[in-house]
């Protein structure tokens, strides 16, 4: 499975007239193209995005209910893995000249620094492997700053080789399947992501290059992330406000393979994709932490909060303080969840009027909301300080007059 096998699922439109890489954000809003699958033409080179841009997309991946998710993709842990290992000749990419200007890199918004990598899936090794996807800004033709989080794996791993003298060896896929940019994205536990994407995708094969293994790709980067560092943004992330300008590591290419043919993957900052990579796969580590407190049935993120800050719970209610016990579940699985909604059976999660049905008419302010504070959460939140408070709502019925909530209409 490769991101060309993903092509003949998805069916995205096609756009052949050529745009330069500042023009693609107005051509996608002026076609209606924002979160629909497509093909572009960036400066004679192809350009793939929106391939995992709505719970249905990346519910036809899974064959699975998109209402569903969060039980299916916790049901992917229990899956055996299938990784299969070849060597980095057999992928079929040809060594091209070192210049990441002939790669079409986008830049997106008029605020934005410089044109940045977007969908590119950083491969590192250390005492374990690790995949994650990091937003690098292009400085040169050969180097980008590469925003790296702490405290994530990736973050970890870069500190502990600069504090031994050394640079940390990466490879940078670029266009791979749309479950392996999911793999990815999801918080597992250290060195799991080939793992898990085998799981996702019922097998994996990766192919090595010296100490690295990285998937099919259409683009692969060898380098290294330094211990020098640069300006990195402003750039628009998640909540469709600009982050902040940070001092981030240097990331240097050595060595450019590419398909003659090559399809680039981007995805738009704050875009739907950009959301549903981002807050999707918490869903399924929250099922699996409210399931151990309670009869979890199932969990959504919002879109409202960008499918990252706010969550909906259902739950089957059992005895009182399950709910209660939820939110806290709940807050602990995602650092960066703000707020916690718990709602009974008879609610539908996915619908806001349902949701505020179950807070307008289940919900006492002073014994059912939960507040807690001076806890961490996202430095993506422009509302937060140094720390943040969280908050849980018990939208569900008290037991003892569960007859006096039943709906008839």
């Amino acid at each position: 499975m490769n991101l060309r096998t993903a092509l003949e699922l998805v069916k995205p439109e096609i756009i052949e007239h050529e745009l330069r890489h500042d023009e693609v954000l107005e051509t996608l809003k002026r076609e209606k193209l924002m979160d629909k699958p497509v093909i572009l033409n960036v400066e004679g080179k192809r350009v793939a995005k929106n391939f995992i841009s709505s719970r249905e997309l990346l519910a036809s991946y899974l064959n699975a209910d998109p209402k569903r998710l969060a039980v299916e993709l916790s049901r992917i842990y229990e899956r055996k893995e299938n990784i299969t290992i070849r060597e980095f000749s057999e992928l079929g990419l040809k060594k091209k000249r070192l210049n990441m200007f002939d790669l079409p890199i986008i830049k997106y918004f008029p605020g934005d620094r410089s044109r940045y990598v977007t969908g590119g899936v950083v491969i590192a090794k250390r005492e374990h492997y690790n995949a994650s996807i990091h937003r690098m800004m292009l400085l040169d033709e050969k180097s980008f700053a590469i925003r790296l989080v702490a405290p994530r794996h990736t973050y970890l791993m870069w500190r502990d080789a600069v504090e031994n003298g050394e640079e940390l060896n990466v490879a940078v896929c670029i266009g791979v399947h749309p479950l392996f940019l999911l793999a990815s994205a999801t918080r597992v536990g250290v060195g799991e992501e080939f793992s898990y994407a085998s799981k996702l995708m019922g097998g994996l094969t990766l192919y090595r290059k010296g100490e690295l293994i990285v998937p099919d790709s259409e683009i692969v980067l060898l380098g290294r992330i330094t211990a020098e560092t640069a300006e990195e943004g402003p750039f628009v992330d998640i909540t469709g406000t600009y982050d902040d300008i940070r001092m981030e590591p240097v990331l240097v290419v050595d060595e450019f393979y590419a398909k003659d043919d090559f399809i680039y993957y981007s995805i738009t900052p704050g875009g739907n994709e950009h959301r549903i990579l981002m807050g999707v796969p918490y869903e399924p580590v929250i099922y699996r932490f409210v399931s151990n407190v309670c009869k979890v049935k199932n969990v959504a993120t919002t879109p409202g909060s960008r499918n990252y800050f706010h969550a909906v719970v259902q739950i089957e209610k059992k005895t009182e303080g399950d709910a209660k016990n939820a939110i806290l579940a709940a807050l602990s699985a995602n650092p960066s969840l703000k707020g916690v909604i718990v709602v009974d059976e008879d609610i539908d999660i996915f619908s806001y009027e349902d949701v505020d049905y179950a807070i307008a008419t289940r919900f006492q302010a002073d014994r059912d909301f939960v507040v807690v504070k001076g806890a961490r959460g996202s430095s993506l939140d422009p509302s937060a300080e140094e720390t943040t408070a969280k908050w849980g709502i018990d939208a569900t019925k008290p037991l003892k007059r569960a007859k006096d909530f039943e709906r008839v209409i």
